[in-house]
């Protein structure tokens, strides 16, 4: 879990780097007017801490989860400036069609209707089901959507009006692996993924010779020739070929082709 939060808060500010951000504010609201946006996270600085800058973005990545996770959810939260009234409050939402390139499979267009603020509340999160589709292996997906003023609402922070929401399940070979290719084989995510779940931060103390810092799949030798001076990692790596000895695993589930076995 800890390494999928690592990955989740790399991912943010990747995109909050790639984003519009801004700080900016309305200098002064109407007391008599409701004002409403998206409530989207703070950027994150370089140390994993939020910064006074928000991001346009929501990112997700199912790269590293299980397979067998097939969808999740994520939420997207609607915040309103002003005081609560004892009755429903719809606002409108739309969607930025030349902005979004998800497949209606991977997620539900239906959640943006009828939304409203509820009696006596401030805040409305639209629970957005992503689905883990194929196609995410292979790039970015992302909805882009807008809230509209309405007699019952006006816009409130001015770059908080829009949001984009991108998910994807790219799982990247990393720069390390051809050269430990005659240990792992071919690059297969269903290798990697399994790599990544046994031979976790914490599982080895052993030092890198390279760098001082303790051996995981995030700190691989550049080479698999020193994979003799690591009886634990080369402990780890047995308990991995063992797995895909003793299961058939297949490349992408496709069973017309042979199960993956390694060196």
């Amino acid at each position: 879990m800890k390494l999928k939060n690592l990955l989740y808060t790399t991912l943010l500010c990747l995109t909050g780097t790639l984003a519009s951000c801004s700080n900016e504010e309305i200098d002064a609201f109407d007391n008599g007017k409701s004002y409403i946006y998206f409530d989207v996270p703070y950027q994150l600085d370089a140390f994993g801490n939020a910064t006074t800058f928000r991001s346009d973005s929501i990112s997700y990545s199912f790269a590293l989860d299980e397979l067998s996770i097939t969808n999740t959810t994520l939420n997207v939260v609607v915040k309103v400036i002003g005081t609560p009234v004892d009755y429903d409050r719809p606002y409108d939402i739309e969607l930025i069609s030349d902005q979004t390139n998800a497949i209606s499979t991977a997620w539900d267009e239906s959640i943006l209707n009828n939304r409203s603020i509820k009696a006596g509340e401030l805040t409305d999160t639209i629970r957005m089901v992503i689905s883990r589709e194929p196609e995410l292996q292979e790039r970015w997906m992302q909805v882009c959507m807008r809230i509209l003023p309405n007699d019952n609402f006006r816009l409130g922070y001015g770059n908080l009006e829009t949001v984009k929401v991108s998910f994807s399940d790219i799982l990247s070979e990393p720069s390390w692996w051809s050269s430990w290719a005659n240990v792992f084989g071919p690059f297969y995510r269903e290798v990697y993924l399994k790599w990544i779940e046994i031979y976790y931060e914490g599982a080895d103390t052993t030092t890198s010779l390279e760098n001082g810092e303790p051996l995981w799949w995030g700190n691989m030798p550049s080479t698999s020739t020193y994979l003799n001076w690591y009886p634990v990692m080369n402990m780890y790596v047995t308990q991995l070929r063992e797995y895909f000895e003793v299961n058939d695993i297949y490349p992408d589930g496709d069973t017309s082709v042979p199960p993956i076995k390694l060196p």
